[in-house]
C-alpha cells in the first residue's frame, strides 16, 4: 500500500480550477481511496494504480486543452508497517 500525495497544475489553459477540477473528477473515477485538500489531493492504493493514475490525470489534462501539465508528486509506500491516510491524518481531524 502507498498514498501519494497530488498536485497537478495545468499550462495554458484559460480555467485552471476548471481543469484541477477535472483532475479530481479522474482521480474520484479511479476508485481509489483519496481526500482533497486546499492544494493537493492525498491518493491511497498500490503504487502501480497510483502511477497509471498520475497517467491518467496527464491525458485529461491534454485532452481539456493544457500545452503542458506540472505535477508535483509524493510518494510513501512501506514493508515496515501499513501506510493509509487515515493513519497519517486521523488524529488531525475533528
Amino acid at each position: 500500500m502507498a498514498v501519494a500525495d497530488i498536485a497537478v497544475i495545468p499550462e495554458g489553459v484559460t480555467d485552471v480550477y476548471d481543469a484541477v477540477d477535472r483532475a479530481i473528477q479522474v482521480i474520484k473515477e479511479s476508485g481509489l481511496k483519496y481526500e482533497v485538500d486546499a492544494m493537493s489531493t492525498a491518493v491511497e492504493g498500490s503504487l502501480d494504480k497510483i502511477l497509471e493514475l498520475i497517467k491518467e490525470i496527464h491525458k485529461a489534462m491534454f485532452d481539456y486543452g493544457a500545452k503542458g501539465v506540472l505535477t508535483n508528486l509524493r510518494v510513501q509506500e512501506s514493508k515496515i508497517y501499513p501506510t493509509s491516510i487515515n493513519e497519517k491524518t486521523g488524529k488531525h481531524r475533528k
